[in-house]
Parts: structure tokens; C-alpha cells; sequence
């Protein structure tokens, strides 16, 4: 990912890869899609799978997955949750100072919520490319927050989304999440 409009392009399909699958759920991601130039296959792939999907079941699924599994909910995606077993932890407190670096507010409840870090790589992506110290310090913003955040919890995520996933569409997610790079 060397063109940072890009990366901010990929960054934010995952993001929205992330929400629930109402009406308006595949629009959007197809629009992200469309806006990529180097979109990887397995966004490709996921998208065709959700296409091929009624929207009912991806909710249970969804709702399964990542709100309220019994007897647990196997892809909670939040850090605090995989970091420390629990919402809003110290986890979410760093996520949160590193938005108010930026002067970005965000509810409390989605802080550490794996769409919203995400949303937030997006955001410095788009930053970088505006050249000059900005491209420097949203670089390296993104980097800082790739390894201290983002890549401590989402390859767990991933892994626990490819063992669980009854549907397709939702193990293809888990690859494309594998596309990811994590900075050394």
C-alpha cells in the first residue's frame, strides 16, 4: 500500500465491512469497492458472497458473530475485549488519546470497536497524502497506531472469525482482514 489515498480506500472497506447488514450495508460497500483501484481478490470475493446472501440470515449471523452468540459471543469486536476481557478498558483509553491527537471525538461505546480504528486508519491515510509535515506526522501517526493498537488484537479477530464463521461471506472477511500489514 505506497499510494495513501488507496490504503485510506482499503482501510475504509474494512471499516464498513464491519457493519450490520441493513439495506443499506451492500450499497455502500460496493461503492468502497468500486472506489479502489487496487482492491485486493478477496474483497472482491467477499462482496460476491455477501451479493449471493439474503439479508435476514447474515443478520443472525452478524448478531452472532459479533453482538450476542450463545452461550458467548465469539467475535467480539472491540480490543479492550481482546486485550483485557473487558469493554471500555485501558485499551479503549489509548485509542481515545490517540483520536484527541487529531481533534477527533468518538462516542465512547465504538472507541476501540475494530470498525472505528479502522475508520480512523482511513483518516490519517487520507492525511498523508496531503504532502509535507502533515504526510510525515499522519505516517507515522499511522504506523505508532497500527503497532500499539490495531495489530495487537485484529490478527485474533481474524483468526477467531475464520474458526467461527458459519457463512460464507464472513470467513471471506477474515481473509481479506489478513491483508492487513502490520508495521515491524
Amino acid at each position: 500500500m505506497t499510494d495513501p489515498l488507496q490504503a485510506a480506500l482499503r482501510y475504509r472497506f474494512l471499516s464498513r465491512s464491519f457493519a450490520y447488514p441493513n439495506e443499506a450495508f451492500l450499497p455502500e460497500l460496493k461503492q468502497c469497492l468500486g472506489e479502489l483501484k487496487e482492491a485486493p481478490e478477496s474483497f472482491r470475493t467477499m462482496v460476491e458472497a455477501f451479493e449471493k446472501e439474503e439479508r435476514e440470515p447474515l443478520q443472525g449471523e452478524y448478531t452472532r458473530l459479533f453482538l450476542n452468540g450463545y452461550p458467548s459471543t465469539p467475535c467480539v469486536p472491540y480490543e479492550s475485549v481482546y486485550l483485557e476481557k473487558r469493554m471500555l478498558g485501558d485499551a479503549s483509553l489509548g485509542v481515545g488519546a490517540a483520536y484527541g491527537a487529531w481533534d477527533m471525538s468518538v462516542e465512547p461505546g465504538v472507541l476501540d470497536h475494530i470498525s472505528t480504528e479502522f475508520e480512523f486508519l482511513a483518516f490519517l491515510a487520507s492525511a498523508e497524502s496531503m504532502g509535507g509535515k502533515l504526510e510525515k506526522d499522519a505516517r507515522a501517526a499511522r504506523e505508532a497506531f497500527m503497532r500499539e493498537h490495531l495489530c495487537r488484537w485484529m490478527p485474533r479477530l481474524a483468526a477467531d472469525l475464520a474458526k467461527e464463521a458459519n457463512m460464507e461471506p464472513y470467513r471471506l472477511l477474515a481473509e481479506a482482514l489478513q491483508t492487513v500489514r502490520c508495521p515491524a
